[in-house]
């Protein structure tokens, strides 16, 4: 078997759309079983999988809240997704990777947070389009800065959360 390689590569963090193939009608029955409630129709089944899926994104949160490798200081970089145009916005400094994401998810719609050779990625879709941020840790350089930019000197890399 390959061993799978966790410092390089591109892995979901955390996302709130759901895929038919992380559930299926089973799992739910058997969620019924367990709860004491009747399985429903599909209507049912599908408020089922939302709701797993909301759960899962929260938990997946939570992980990266108490991540000790994510409590750095850290800078936001990226582009609004705008009917009119993709604006750059300006560097925002964040003192931990939980704090950053929330800045670039709050009142989006559908999120999804990779892991992308040690870059954050998210990607926050609303009504115009998908914002689209990058989330670089600080290099002990970038941190002395009252401005930290994006430039390779100031930024260092983030271990995978789930490869630590």
């Amino acid at each position: 078997m390959e061993k799978k390689d966790y410092k390089h590569g591109k892995f979901t963090l955390a996302t709130t759309e759901f895929n038919f193939k992380d559930y299926c009608r089973e799992d739910y029955e058997e969620w019924c079983e367990m709860n004491n409630v009747e399985p429903g129709d599909e209507d049912d089944f599908y408020d089922w999988c939302r709701e797993e899926s909301q759960m899962s994104f929260e938990d997946d949160l939570a992980n990266i809240e108490y991540c000790k490798e994510y409590q750095v200081p850290v800078v936001i970089s990226g582009h609004l997704g705008l009917w009119w145009g993709k604006p750059e916005i300006e560097p925002i400094r964040m003192e931990s990777v939980h704090d950053a994401i929330w800045k670039c998810i709050e009142g989006m719609d559908i999120v999804e947070i990779e892991w992308n050779d040690g870059e954050i990625i998210v990607f926050a879709g609303h009504h115009d389009g998908t914002n689209v941020f990058t989330i670089n840790a600080l290099s002990a350089k970038g941190q002395s800065k009252e401005c930290p930019t994006c430039d390779k000197e100031n930024i260092k890399r983030l271990p995978y959360l789930y490869a630590i």
